[in-house]
């Protein structure tokens, strides 16, 4: 097992040597080389695999698009041309977006941006609403059949236009256009879903960065000194805090089971932690992580994690060797749940499929697991990634709870954060079974699931 802190300096191989700080250079360079990339790459089949001949998007302060078109102003409209996608920016900058085909004029940047809105004097060399022809010309010499726009009902990501600048837009279009329009969502989350390989090289480079702060953060709790929230640890167990000293208080909860952010950690205790300013490192080309390390600090005479502790973790974390060969680029986040679901359960696991609330799932484990030694388990594979906001409901995800994307079929370099929940009865806890919440970032291939990061593997030991 892994000891924090060791008491041995480890030896470096001298042939190994880090690479030089990134700098804001090579992250600009990098980012920019993302946002080409992508464009160029995954848009066409972002577009023609949904059948859409012209995505118009329509950006505003705080659109969760930025990160691949910054901040353009007005429309930014691509469309099919066959050979090639043309790009078109009407009404203000590109933002980020770079070999912009068609730019709409000066005046129509200005209308957009309310400048002289109720000009009528023939000298400013535009009127509203004459000016915005420029737009409805450029669709109608492409005559889409079918027109994706940045508006939906239930994801954020797809709904970055105002509903002024929907009616605005209809207005332009006029009512042959308007009626091709369909909501963009289906064009996003594939555009988004669909990863390239420095993007995939993003998210390997902040899980380790975020897994090298977790130990370092791990490597400076002093017991008896260091609170839960110090370190953003989730209590699991505790030697020296019983059921009937906490529940009334603090209801057990799935995820910890002793809520209190004041809690002083003590010997005895299991916690999955270390992760304060994983959301610092999580910006980094907007990509999260969602990385669970384990700890558990020594009691006297103590030099390995106790038996009863370990059993569960060893449930656990097999279950990424059971449930990795049933997520395969093709099938559907349903699809590959219920191959999950079956492959765990023929191992011997219950399935407990949670509701995603932390307190009615343990009461769901606690019936699930009143009479039996068996482990219980639950699954939240979700996409993750640098898709914005913390539902994270931007491609296919395996869970329970999460029925809206199981339609949605896994891609070539999916990212997903393979995270599941085993639980199991204990008899230093009577009633309470404990639950391990394991999780790491992983992506999909053609060759199946492959490890970005090490997969959870050890108990880190804490003196």
């Amino acid at each position: 097992m892994f000891t924090v802190p060791s008491a041995y300096p480890q030896r470096v191989d001298p042939s190994i040597r880090p690479l030089q700080q990134r700098t804001a250079e090579t992250d600009r360079e990098a980012l920019r080389l993302m946002r080409n990339e992508k464009l160029a790459l995954v848009l066409p089949g972002a577009m023609r695999d949904n059948n859409v001949d012209m995505w118009i998007h329509v950006s505003r302060p705080g659109d969760l698009m930025e990160q691949y078109f910054g901040s353009p102003g007005g429309y930014l409209i691509f469309a099919d041309l066959g050979e090639t996608i043309e790009r078109a920016v009407f009404g203000g900058s590109a933002g980020t977006v770079e070999d912009i085909d068609v730019r709409g004029s000066m005046n129509l940047a200005r209308a957009f941006h309310g400048y002289n809105y109720n000009n009528s004097d023939p000298r400013q060399g535009f009127s509203v609403p004459d000016v915005y022809d420029e737009i409805s010309d450029y669709v109608a010499e492409r005559d889409p059949q079918v027109i994706a726009v940045n508006f939906s009902d239930w994801l954020p990501v797809a709904d970055g236009i105002s509903h002024a600048q929907f009616l605005r837009l209809e207005n332009i279009l006029g009512p042959e256009y308007s009626s091709r329009i369909i909501s963009a969502e289906a064009v996003i989350t594939d555009f988004l879903t669909r990863r390239t390989a420095r993007e995939i090289a993003a998210q390997t480079e902040v899980l380790a960065l975020a897994r090298q702060r977790a130990k370092q953060n791990l490597a400076q709790v002093i017991p008896g000194v260091t609170t839960v929230r110090d370190i953003g640890a989730r209590v699991y167990y505790s030697a020296t805090s019983k059921p009937e000293d906490t529940v009334n208080k603090f209801p057990p909860d799935v995820r910890y089971f002793l809520p209190n952010q004041d809690y002083v950690l003590q010997p005895g205790d299991l916690f999955v932690g270390g992760g304060r300013g994983e959301g610092d490192l999580g910006t980094y080309m907007g990509f999260a992580v969602d990385t669970k390390i384990h700890a558990y600090i020594l009691r006297e005479d103590e030099t390995r994690v106790p038996d009863f502790l370990q059993e569960v973790f060893d449930k656990a974390i097999a279950g990424q060797w059971i449930m990795r060969d049933h997520m395969k680029v093709g099938m559907t986040g349903g699809e590959s749940l219920a191959a999950m679901v079956k492959a765990m359960e023929d191992a011997g696991y219950i399935y407990t499929p949670f509701i995603d609330n932390g307190t009615e799932d343990y009461k769901m484990i606690q019936e699930a697991l009143s009479n039996t030694d068996k482990p219980g388990f639950s699954i939240d594979n979700h996409a993750m990634g640098n898709t914005g906001g913390d539902v994270r409901v931007e491609g296919p995800s395996m869970a329970a709870f999460r029925v809206n994307t199981h339609n949605l079929r896994i891609q070539e370099n999916h990212i997903f954060a393979f995270e599941y929940m085993v639980h199991m009865n204990i008899d230093e806890r009577p009633g309470y079974p404990l639950a391990f919440n394991i999780s790491n970032p992983q992506v999909v291939t053609s060759k199946g699931v492959e490890f970005i990061q090490p997969p959870n593997e050890e108990i880190f030991l804490i003196h």
